[in-house]
């Protein structure tokens, strides 16, 4: 691609990598701009949350690698059709409900996400979360309440280790809880304070390392 338009999008929703649809956007600019061709390219990143990442300090630098880059951001907004034939996306602005239609040369989509349907159709899923994740405890990655066709111990271990539960990944405090279990604690004895390290690259040699917990608060390791 040496000229046009590329548009770069996120699903609204449970995500595994937020992170990941920014990345591709920004090695995709970096990568023109290098070819020396990112001046002939429109750039346009569609996101569906208010800010470009829930933590403030994150959130400002990354305004500052798309406006490096020109990348045109649209937050709070999502892509709702594609016509392939036409090379064209269609996308809403939630906050005021208008619909915009981009012509496009490259299109980038991640697609909505969600459990499997298998697991969403038995009562391991969580009935208040559309997207059928396991409903468990986000301090120990256990069960909030065991179902009645299987005992509690046999789900604490499935929840435990399937990949539909509904909070971020945990590896050292599920293992932890999951050899006590097995060894007969009545409780799990680790706990996770939502730790999370996302790099997000912003070129092919730099990296944004987005460190935070649950309250959403800057949780640097490194100086």
């Amino acid at each position: 691609m040496r000229s046009g338009t590329a548009v770069f999008t996120m699903p609204s929703g449970p995500i595994k990598c937020a992170g990941a649809p920014q990345k591709i956007a920004y090695l995709a600019a970096d990568h023109w701009r290098e070819q020396g061709v990112l001046k002939d390219i429109r750039v346009v990143l569609v996101l569906p949350t208010p800010k470009m990442f829930g933590v403030p300090v994150f959130a400002r630098e990354l305004e500052r690698v798309a406006a490096r880059y020109g990348i045109e951001v649209r937050t709070g907004s999502e892509l709702v059709e594609v016509d392939p034939d036409g090379r064209a996306a269609t996308v809403v602005d939630h906050g005021t409900g208008a619909k915009d239609r981009i012509g496009f040369d490259l299109l980038h989509v991640v697609p909505p996400q969600s459990a499997p349907d298998w697991l969403k159709a038995t009562d391991l899923a969580d009935p208040a979360n559309p997207a059928g994740y396991v409903e468990i405890d986000k301090y120990t990655s256990a069960p909030c309440a065991p179902p009645r066709r299987l005992r509690p111990r046999r789900r604490r271990f499935l929840a435990q280790l399937q990949d539909g539960r509904g909070d971020p990944q945990q590896a050292p405090v599920v293992a932890r809880n999951v050899v006590a279990d097995l060894a007969g604690a009545e409780a799990p004895p680790a706990s996770y304070d939502g730790y999370a390290s996302c790099p997000i690259t912003t070129s092919r040699h730099s990296m944004l390392l987005a460190e935070f917990d649950y309250t959403l608060q800057h949780r640097p390791t490194l100086p």
